[in-house]
């Protein structure tokens, strides 16, 4: 009987201990990341509400299929998305996005009384922002984009009374995930602005 040729001998061997180590070996640990709300400066904090004073519900807030998963999306080329198996957010970022944009208006408004959807159990807001994200993603070590729609419904009204498109695209400070995120959290907050900027409108010149 022939003995099999020593470079098959090697090969065999070499492939079992790769396989013994990853069975043996440890996996790369996950990472999970949350948006930030604007930081309040000193006395910026929302005050508890005079009465009269208007609320506001945040949503829905709308993702496309390739953004509505755990899994945070880069870009590496126009056309071309890496979906991270290692890096997460830390729940989904439907709600995530929707409750910092809450937080951030709050703040803006110095009105404690926005709420993301759902408020059925708190209140009927007399003002909705309703939002349409197409892009929230960007390119680790360069920039973080953001591209939405939005509109503000007044309770009793079907016709919206502002309807605007956000484009953001914020430079990212350092390479790596950390940096990405912090740069979607500022996007969040530009577009927050945006809004709190036409609800103050609405509201101060409501009859």
């Amino acid at each position: 009987m022939r003995r099999p040729p020593m470079m098959i001998l090697i090969t065999v061997a070499a492939a079992c201990g790769l396989m013994l180590a990853a069975c043996g070996g440890k996996s790369m640990p996950t990472t999970y990341y949350t948006l930030s709300a604007i930081e309040p400066a000193p006395g910026e904090t929302p005050q508890p509400l005079p009465a009269g004073e208007v609320s506001i519900g945040i949503g829905p807030v709308v993702f496309p299929d390739e953004l509505d998963r755990q899994r945070i999306v880069t870009r590496s080329g126009r056309n071309r998305l890496e979906i991270n198996e290692f890096h997460r957010w830390g729940g989904t970022l439907e709600a995530n996005f929707s409750r910092v944009l809450a937080e951030n208006v709050s703040l803006l408004l110095r009105n404690n009384k926005v709420v993301a959807q759902p408020w059925e159990r708190y209140f009927e807001p007399d003002y909705r922002v309703v939002m349409d994200v197409r892009r929230f993603d960007g390119r680790l070590g360069e920039f973080a984009s953001l591209n939405a729609t939005w509109m503000i419904r007044k309770a009793g009204m079907n016709k919206p009374l502002v309807v605007r498109q956000t484009i953001v695209q914020e430079a990212i400070a350092a390479e790596g995930y950390d940096a990405l995120v912090a740069a979607q959290s500022a996007a969040a907050a530009a577009i927050s602005r945006e809004i709190a900027a036409e609800l103050q409108k609405l509201i101060t010149s409501a009859p």
